[in-house]
């Protein structure tokens, strides 16, 4: 059914809820209602009236005209045309961006060829939108190439030269990036063949980069994974893809093969996620190239909001692969997250949506979760309702939608690792071990031995809070006193500028010579068997060394879903997390852990973990939750069901 013409009263009620909204101050309103009014202008009686009005509305400030540019975006005038161009010369560097992005889903605007190509000159998600927009027209008489060439030959910066050529190849190339696989029916063989990607370090068996740069939580899921997908009989292949120095497909005679792509180099460093988004043509290539050398696959699991998702999804767009997408409302909730505690105003949600690219990568979940085949939705209570959340229309219960999969599931952990790790513990003697334990007692200075330890393990990324964990620890002198603290994660050897950064926080709340300093051990990143040692005798204790019933604390203001929380739980430890996501949904307050509200003092909730530890039957419901509702097979088993449909089951 078509849509009724906005009529121009309406059309003048929308440009006034946009400046209603912009000094509402709302946020998260601001987000989700700006997708919902552009779909609105797209069917203005008066499209010249309304991108009038609305190319003066972006004059009134930043947020207004990322809103307005929306919805000019979807506007079929010459008006709309020129207003975007124009702002591709706006003063904030976010509007300049959004209106590279946006204008990516118009007719070409020959105007705007000459900002595009020096746009995608400045690198990073800059070049990234100018260069998608420009390959989008490149089917079009427009003369891009020539254009680019022009540039091309008047520089001498050696990052621009390869941001041009990288433009000038992918417009040599047809839209499409592959050759469609020819897909037998499921029906016709036994099991299924799944590749699954995350943009992070190279993943092996061991995540022996584990806690390093990128390689987090969802390395290790997807390392975990893969082995449990890899035992049942009814997957033929798992291919797990990760970042890597080379574009290879590691052969296996197992049904688990790891592939790797590579991209930046010297002259275009790709070391933070903002740098890598321009490399997107290199990492479309490189997923292209690994899931042409596994062959056929029935089906691509993406997750988080970033340039490998975006790359992944356009690929498999191109070879005719359906796409299984893990919906979670990150980035939104980071906005409601700093909204609820008070700490936005219009300049930092414009500095956020600048520096993390919050508005477009919201706009990227929303995309996939419309259009993928297939969607595995955390566990929340009112699913219909998240879903709306993201500007996603659905009607009836989310297991009765008639255009996609979708199911909840819940993501697991390996218990069995874990159960490993407490038989070792309790069959060796303490020490002479060879291993991360003996490295961590000898760590300890002598004095501080015999101390129960507070441990947090995670990358070294602010979002994880490490810093924040350090600072609550050596603020509470009776913490100090009463514990050592453990920090596991990130590359100490060598660590990235984001690592540093954070390396460099921890160093100010807690600096040298300060005499709780030798209290703090920083392990740096370990192999997932490590990881499951370290919480085990964190829980345990070790002779000598340290007591048992230590505490783990994630310090994130906010955790999708933490796995690391779950492993720790499984492995017998009280655990402290955020309130806000996964956790509330299985830690029981005040019995197997304590639940931090964004602000609240992290020292004091640590102290209250540690009177938790004793608690009659504690561990033992812990595990029996974890073992009951988040194991790696029990995920695999809900996975599998949703790649492959009823129909062909």
């Amino acid at each position: 059914m078509l849509a009724k013409l906005m009529t121009p009263k309406d059309a003048k009620l929308l440009v006034q809820e946009m400046r209603s909204l912009a000094n509402s101050r709302e946020y998260t309103r601001i987000l989700h209602r700006s997708a919902q009014l552009a779909k609105k202008a797209e069917w203005a009686a008066e499209p010249k009236a309304l991108a009038t009005d609305l190319t003066l509305l972006a004059n009134e400030g930043p947020i207004l005209a990322m809103m307005a540019i929306e919805s000019l975006a979807g506007i079929d005038h010459q008006v709309a045309d020129s207003a975007l161009t124009s702002l591709l010369q706006h003063s904030q560097q976010i509007v300049r961006r959004h209106a590279a992005w946006r204008l990516g889903a118009r007719e070409a605007v020959p105007e705007a060829l000459s900002l595009l190509i020096e746009m995608v000159a400045l690198g990073g998600i800059d070049s990234m939108h100018a260069h998608r927009t420009l390959a989008a027209w490149s089917s079009q008489e427009v003369a891009i190439s020539a254009l680019a060439i022009h540039f091309l030959t008047n520089e001498t910066d050696a990052a621009v030269i390869a941001r041009l050529e990288d433009l000038l190849s992918a417009l040599k190339q047809p839209p499409a990036i592959g050759v469609p696989f020819e897909r037998p029916r499921l029906e016709d063989r036994r099991g299924l063949r799944i590749a699954q990607l995350v943009l992070s370090s190279a993943l092996d068996d061991q995540l022996s980069l584990g806690g390093r740069g990128d390689t987090g939580g969802v390395a290790n899921l997807l390392v975990s994974l893969g082995e449990a997908f890899a035992e049942r009989a009814d997957v033929d292949q798992v291919f797990t893809i990760s970042r890597g120095r080379v574009t290879s497909v590691s052969p296996s005679e197992v049904p688990l093969t790891y592939g790797t792509i590579a991209f930046g180099d010297d002259v275009r460093p790709a070391e933070t996620p903002s740098d890598i988004w321009e490399h997107l043509p290199a990492i479309k290539r490189g997923i292209r190239d690994v899931l042409n050398s596994a062959g056929q696959v029935d089906v691509l699991h993406l997750r988080m909001a970033d340039a490998g998702t975006l790359a992944g999804a356009e690929v498999a767009k191109a070879l005719g692969i359906p796409i299984c997408f893990s919906v979670a409302p990150d980035p939104h909730n980071v906005i409601e997250s700093l909204e609820a505690r008070g700490e936005l105003d219009d300049e930092r949600f414009v500095h956020l949506v600048t520096d993390s690219h919050l508005w477009f990568r919201a706009r990227l979940v929303e995309e996939l979760t419309r259009n993928s085949q297939q969607l595995a939705l955390f566990p929340r209570t009112k699913q219909i309702d998240f879903l709306s959340d993201l500007n996603v229309s659905v009607s009836g219960e989310v297991e009765a939608h008639t255009t996609q999969e979708i199911a909840v599931v819940a993501e697991g952990i390996d218990v069995g690792m874990l159960e490993r790790a407490r038989r070792q513990h309790s069959n060796e003697p303490s020490g002479h071990t060879g291993d991360v334990l003996d490295e961590l007692a000898n760590l300890i200075p002598p004095q501080r031995r015999g101390l129960p330890l507070v441990l947090s393990v995670g990358r070294l990324n602010p979002v994880k809070g490490m810093d924040r964990v350090v600072s609550a620890w050596a603020s509470n002198p009776m913490l100090c006193e009463a514990s050592n603290l453990v920090i596991v994660g990130g590359d100490l050897g060598a660590p990235s500028a984001v690592e540093e950064a954070v390396l460099d926080s921890i160093a100010s709340a807690l600096p040298d010579d300060d005499p709780n300093q030798k209290g703090l051990i920083l392990l740096g990143g370990r192999p997932r068997q490590d990881i499951a040692r370290l919480l085990v005798a964190t829980a345990q204790g070790r002779r000598d060394a340290w007591a048992c019933g230590g505490v783990y604390v994630d310090g994130a203001l906010k955790e999708e879903f933490g796995l690391a929380v779950l492993e720790a739980l499984a492995a017998g430890l009280v655990v402290v997390a955020p309130s806000v996501g996964g956790p509330s949904t299985y830690v029981v307050q005040g019995d197997t852990g304590v639940l931090v509200d964004p602000g609240a003092d992290l020292g004091a909730a640590i102290e209250n973990a540690f009177s938790l530890v004793s608690k009659y039957g504690r561990a033992e419901r812990a595990l029996d939750m974890v073992e009951s509702r988040y194991s790696i097979d029990m995920m695999a088993e809900r996975l599998v069901q949703l790649y492959r449909p009823p129909a062909a089951q």
